[in-house]
């Protein structure tokens, strides 16, 4: 949806998620200047240049931090343009400096007067900004994106300290799909135009992020789950790892053409790094309290930079049930419950849409569990009483 935008072309989107995050973004789309049709999993998105010049160009966002962090980009790199965000106390906090930074260096003249942000655009020159990465990766593949469209090659230096480097990688990945040129020389990378083209039709994948939360119900309850997922081996999503750990710690997992299926075993602690999978902490400390030996969950500090400080929700949870733990500076270590029953409690979810997931699992197994709410769920995935149902099943 972004890259139709940046190059004002038509698509229409299969396995379309009318989740919170894509409906922010959708509403984006309407302001600049897109129709919108369809319903179910198929969506159209139609330019029309008139409604284009004659746009407040007024965005908000509310809750999605990847729409408004890729449409920040969008907004700076359109010459005679003048365009301001709506920005969310929430968003806000979470933050997007190295970006602002980047983009100034590039051209561009940005206005922070919350809860606006007023951008001048220009055409971005391209060249070499220097951006920090360790807090997302989504500043960069804000960039990423935008550099077909840049007056002249964008070169990133990628450090040491770059985080989620799978999403980034896969933002290159959708560029190369769509023949724009990458090129990768040790830690830089350059893009350029080439002969880029959007399709008129593309198929989404599955989110395999919300599919490792299935993934993990699987392999704690004893009829296992069966899944249907649809990925181009092309576009290679961070979590698609949830699979493998799984298989490591013990849970059976098996493939048969696009189904996945997922059922218990005996499960075993293990050291986990995190640094390029954040989003699935919360499942996976939960996993780790029915495993037979502790789990070490490394490379999770960065996750206070999420809808909510995560391992501190993680680590409130487990002080209310009891369960044992050591938290250091980026990794948490956690022991199995056992036989222990647990109390009668309600888990503050934050409104974080990951920790619902992964409350609901321990509820699933101990039906004293309240959660706090679980409307947030609607920010990955627009039927969110279903995994609730699913839980309690």
């Amino acid at each position: 949806m972004v890259l139709a935008a940046h190059a004002k072309a038509d698509i229409t989107v299969e396995n379309y998620n009318p989740c919170g995050d894509v409906l922010e973004l959708a509403e984006a789309m309407k302001v600049f200047g897109y129709s919108v049709t369809g319903q179910g999993a198929v969506r159209s998105f139609r330019f029309d240049p008139q409604s284009f010049a004659h746009s407040t160009h007024h965005y908000r966002f509310q809750y999605s931090a990847t729409a408004f962090r890729l449409w920040l980009s969008l907004l700076a790199n359109l010459p005679g343009i003048n365009s301001e965000i709506e920005l969310s106390d929430i968003l806000h906090k979470r933050g997007f400096a190295p970006l602002q930074d980047a983009l100034t260096q590039l051209g561009a003249a940005l206005e922070l007067t919350l809860p606006l942000i007023r951008i001048q655009a220009s055409a971005l020159a391209g060249g070499m900004p220097e951006l920090n990465g360790s807090i997302s990766s989504q500043f960069h593949s804000s960039l990423i994106l935008a550099a077909p469209f840049m007056q002249k090659p964008l070169t990133l230096n990628i450090s040491p300290e770059q985080v989620s480097m799978p999403y980034l990688k896969l933002s290159l990945q959708m560029l190369k799909r769509f023949r724009a040129r990458v090129e990768e020389r040790g830690t830089e990378i350059t893009i350029s135009r080439a002969s880029f083209r959007l399709p008129g039709l593309f198929c989404a994948d599955s989110d395999l992020s919300t599919a490792a939360y299935y993934a993990v119900w699987g392999a704690l309850h004893a009829e296992g789950i069966r899944m249907e997922i649809s990925v181009n081996p092309g576009l290679t999503q961070a979590d698609a790892v949830i699979f493998r750990i799984l298989s490591d710690m013990g849970a059976g997992v098996s493939w048969e053409a696009n189904y996945c299926s997922v059922y218990p075993g005996a499960l075993r602690g293990k050291e986990i790094c995190l640094k390029d999978n954040p989003d699935l902490m919360p499942v996976l400390s939960i996993l780790a309290l029915f495993c037979q030996s502790p789990c070490r969950l490394k490379g999770i500090g960065r996750l206070a930079h999420k809808e909510s400080d995560r391992v501190a929700g993680i680590v409130d949870a487990f002080k209310l049930i009891g369960a044992n733990f050591t938290l250091g500076a980026d990794e948490l270590i956690i022991m199995p419950l056992g036989a222990r029953e647990l109390p009668q409690v309600t888990l503050d979810t934050r409104s974080d849409h990951r920790l619902v997931m992964a409350f609901s699992l321990l509820q699933s197994r101990y039906p004293q569990i309240a959660l706090s709410e679980t409307a947030s769920l609607s920010k990955s995935l627009p039927l969110g009483s279903l995994i609730t149902n699913l839980a309690r099943s």
